[in-house]
């Protein structure tokens, strides 16, 4: 074994300067990482409801065929849900979770059109009576059911519709529409940008 003078010793190791290098590259690379995963932009936030939404309608759209049960969409400012009719009344789903009451952020809105889309003059389904109105007159301290704005059958047909989910201030907004003319699947439009 060869023997090393004391001039020739040298320290194996790293300087001070070289491991704060490290650490300020591994910093580095941390907070990109934290920046890029943190935040999603407002057209990944409004894709996301929008890909949420049709699931859940394709869903209760089919769970409306398998049980052959009269279902229906109830579109309220900055929430949606599901009800579905018993034979007699317009009932709050509870069951599958994913029909209940979903509320969306603050900062996301709902615009419903029914009107003048392909077909909805030959809806009949809004002039239907689902309920009987005397029911409700006598006892005024119920609340009364909301009623559907969108029927989903029993026969796989929906009456037409387009659901604008917006994102944003009206200088600055982004807007996606889901919708369909009388079945399912839903069409949904791209991401728009109004600046």
């Amino acid at each position: 074994m060869p023997t090393l003078l004391p001039g020739q010793l040298r320290q194996r190791g790293f300087t001070l300067l070289e491991v704060m290098l490290v650490m300020l590259l591994i910093g580095l690379l941390a907070t990109t990482v934290v920046l890029n995963f943190s935040g999603d932009s407002p057209e990944q936030r409004l894709n996301k409801e929008t890909e949420r939404f049709q699931q859940v309608f394709q869903f209760i759209a089919e769970t409306a065929m398998l049980k052959q049960q009269e279902w229906g969409l109830v579109v309220q400012e900055g929430s949606y849900s599901f009800v579905y009719f018993d034979g007699e009344k317009w009932l709050q789903a509870d069951e599958p979770k994913a029909a209940e009451i979903y509320e969306l952020a603050d900062d996301i809105g709902l615009q419903l059109e029914l009107e003048g889309l392909p077909g909805a003059e030959l809806s009949l389904l809004s002039q239907l009576n689902w309920q009987n109105d005397d029911e409700f007159a006598d006892d005024s301290s119920e609340q009364q059911p909301v009623l559907p704005q969108v029927f989903i059958l029993s026969s796989g047909e929906i009456s037409p519709f387009r659901l604008m989910f917006q994102l944003g201030e009206r200088l600055d907004q982004v807007s996606q529409t889901v919708g369909t003319d009388f079945t399912i699947p839903l069409n949904r439009s791209e991401v728009v940008t109004v600046r």
